[in-house]
This record gives C-alpha cells, sequence and structure tokens, in this order.
C-alpha cells in the first residue's frame, strides 16, 4: 500500500491520481495522507502527477502507540551503509484527527528514541525537524533525507498507526522554475499554473507518449510545455493573439524542446478545425478569461462579459468537436466570477453543443477575483 501526501486542492487531485492510476477506490480519502492500494513505483507517479506533494510505502503498523516498537521498525529500516544518517519524522491524519494531533506531541520523542538506537551502533546522527508540523518537500530535498537516512511518516487512522516511508518527493525547484523563471509571462492576460496545467492533462486519461493533444487558447503556452514534457506523440497549439503565439514560442525555446516537436499556430479556435488536421485525443485548455478583474466590477458588468464569453465558448467549442477523436477527452478551465455572478459555462450549455460532461471540478485560490471550473467532457455519441 502506498500513502499520497497531496497538494492544496484535494477533489482535484484524487481525481489527477484516478484518471493516471485508474484507481477510483481507495484504502481511504480521508484527513491529510491519500492510502491507495498499488504497485506503481512510487518514484514515476511523483514525476506524472502534479497535484501530489510525497508518495510512500507502508512499511508497518501498531494496534496502539508504542515508541520504543515503532522506533525500531524505523531505525531498522535506514540502511546500515550509511557512513552518516539525517532523518526525519512526519504525522499525517487518515481519519483521525485526534490521534494525528496526539502523534505529533509524541513525534519529537519518536525521533529522539531513533536517533539513540542509531547511535548505539556508532554513527553519527541527526534529526531533521521542522516548526511546521510536518516536513515539507523543501526540508526533505535540501537535507537530502531520502539519500542520508529517510523520512518516516506516522499515518493516524481510527483503528490503528500506520508507519510509512517516504519514497518521492515533488519537485519543487522544476516547478517553481517553470512557473516563474519561464521569460515571457504576462500577468495582464491571466497566467495558468504549470501544476493545474499538468493536473488537467492528466485528467484527459491518456497515456502522453500514445496520445496526441491540442490546446486551442494556449497563452504563453503552459499546457504545451508540461504536455510536451510528459511526452505527448504530438502537441499543437493556437491562439488569436500574435503576441501569445510569439510568447509560447519564446518559451518552448527557453524550456529546450524544438519548436518542430510543438506545433503553434495563429488562429481563432472557432477556425481551427480548417487549418489543423485532426483528431486528437485530447483537448486541453484554459479559455479565454475575459479582461482582467480588479474585485470591485458591477454585476451588471460582470453580466455583460459573461454572456460575450458564453457566446465565443459555444461558437468555439462548437468547431473545436470536431477536431476531437470519438473516444477523446476534452478538459477545460472555464472562468468564475468569484464576485457572485453565475459560472460562465454550465453543463446544459456544453451539453448542447454535443459534449457529455463527465465531471467539473473548481480551482480557486485565496485573493483570487476569477476561479475556475474544470470540466472533463467526452463527445456525445452520434445516433446516425
Amino acid at each position: 500500500m502506498k500513502f499520497f501526501v497531496l497538494g492544496t486542492h484535494r477533489e482535484l487531485s484524487i481525481a489527477e491520481i484516478t484518471a493516471v492510476t485508474g484507481i477510483s477506490s481507495f484504502a481511504s480519502t480521508q484527513g491529510d495522507a491519500l492510502l491507495v492500494d498499488t504497485e506503481l513505483p512510487s518514484q514515476m507517479l511523483q514525476d506524472r502527477l502534479a497535484g501530489t506533494i510525497k508518495v510512500g510505502s507502508i512499511v508497518g503498523e501498531l494496534k496502539e502507540w508504542d515508541k520504543e516498537a515503532c522506533a525500531e521498525l524505523i531505525a531498522s529500516m535506514i540502511s546500515a551503509e550509511l557512513p552518516r544518517v539525517e532523518f526525519g519524522v512526519s504525522v499525517y491524519d487518515a481519519g483521525d484527527a485526534h490521534k494525528a494531533k496526539e502523534l505529533r506531541l509524541q513525534s519529537q520523542k519518536l525521533g529522539l528514541e531513533i536517533k539513540k538506537i542509531l547511535k548505539a551502533n556508532g554513527k553519527p546522527v541527526r534529526l531533521v525537524t521542522s516548526k511546521e508540523k510536518t516536513l515539507s518537500a523543501v526540508v526533505v530535498t535540501t537535507n537530502k533525507l531520502l539519500e542520508r537516512g529517510g523520512e518516516f511518516v506516522l499515518i493516524a487512522q481510527p483503528d490503528t498507526i500506520l508507519i510509512g516511508q517516504t519514497d518521492a518527493v515533488q519537485d519543487f525547484e522544476a516547478w517553481s522554475k517553470r512557473d516563474f523563471g519561464r521569460p515571457a509571462r504576462d500577468s495582464k492576460s491571466g497566467m495558468l499554473p504549470p501544476k493545474l496545467a499538468r493536473m488537467m492533462a492528466n485528467l484527459s486519461g491518456k497515456e502522453p507518449t500514445k496520445s496526441s493533444l491540442l490546446d486551442p487558447f494556449c497563452g504563453s503556452g503552459t499546457v504545451l510545455m508540461e504536455s510536451a514534457l510528459m511526452g505527448f506523440t504530438r502537441v499543437v497549439g493556437s491562439d488569436i493573439s500574435p503576441k501569445a503565439v510569439a510568447d509560447t514560442k519564446t518559451n518552448i525555446d527557453w524550456l529546450g524542446l524544438a519548436q518542430a516537436s510543438v506545433e503553434i499556430l495563429l488562429s481563432p479556435a472557432e477556425f481551427l478545425d480548417e487549418r489543423v488536421a485532426g483528431p486528437f485525443d485530447a483537448i486541453v485548455t484554459e479559455t479565454y478569461l475575459g479582461p482582467a478583474l480588479h474585485g470591485n466590477e458591477h454585476a451588471k458588468f460582470l453580466k455583460q462579459n459573461a454572456d460575450a464569453l458564453s457566446e465565443l465558448y459555444r461558437n468555439s467549442f462548437g468547431a473545436l468537436k470536431n477536431l476531437l477523436a470519438d473516444d477523446g477527452t476534452a478538459v477545460v478551465a472555464f472562468p468564475v466570477f468569484t464576485a457572485g455572478a453565475e459560472p460562465v459555462a454550465t453543463r446544459k450549455m456544453m451539453e448542447s453543443i454535443g459534449f457529455r460532461v463527465q465531471k467539473v471540478l473548481r480551482y480557486e485560490r485565496a485573493g483570487q477575483h476569477v476561479a475556475r471550473d474544470i470540466f472533463v467532457m467526452t463527445k456525445e455519441k452520434s445516433s446516425v
């Protein structure tokens, strides 16, 4: 069994894991840690998933708290070949928040007990701690815990305490570089975070090395960058804005991807079916979100803006449907104006165009004026 420590958007993270692994029934979905019965390699999962912070393996179980037994087990997991040991302990809740709180109070004592056992074997030992309630991916990575000893976790469930060992953590430096280090960033037009772009590509449920992908509102190319890194066999993007197309080319070059491996076109989405050969296994995109908002817009303005966007979406996706393979999946982020307006895109609207809406997932962050509804859709089967 494996444990997954999820990011801030829990529902999206779980949907992403389901789409990638094909697993929809989990050993536990409660609390901080998701428990999953899978034999898939932890590092492969961590490399693929954007909404997961850590992946690890369950290595033991206690029916009730026993510091000495837990310390002995964890100490035995640390390689005797290491000249120096550095390790840490984190506690997660998987259905029993009260027990997790109690275990956090015990975790420092546990760490010291493990340290005592290891020092008795004549090794230099360092216990890594944090002011936060768990060790972050940053702490685990910068202290090289996975190479020098390990991060061990206690997972609290109502009837048991699981003991786990972290196998892989999110590469925070790579994600930050692609988000903040890319040369072409346009905050006025809105910037799709790379993690969300990767999650959306994963939500398509397609195996990248066997699939093609289209982003018809490519902006500065975030979806295209993530999709190309994932290994999609054909990646095509387009935008109506010459600046967006130029920004995309700049970012693709910066990432070290040959532009020949990513097709970039200047075209309105509603005419794209006349200008590019399909079909595509996946359409993954964040639509045009409308003009930048400041949070003090009048309801009448928001309504007019939403109406204009709705017309754009009907025209665009009526045409884009023709570019989606019969067994393809469209994953689309539509805007939700959080100042009290109704969502711009609705199930009824997309189904009237000819899509079958499988699920709608909300993505929003504190302080944002525009949230996103992420639609996962397939084509409605023809009756002919």
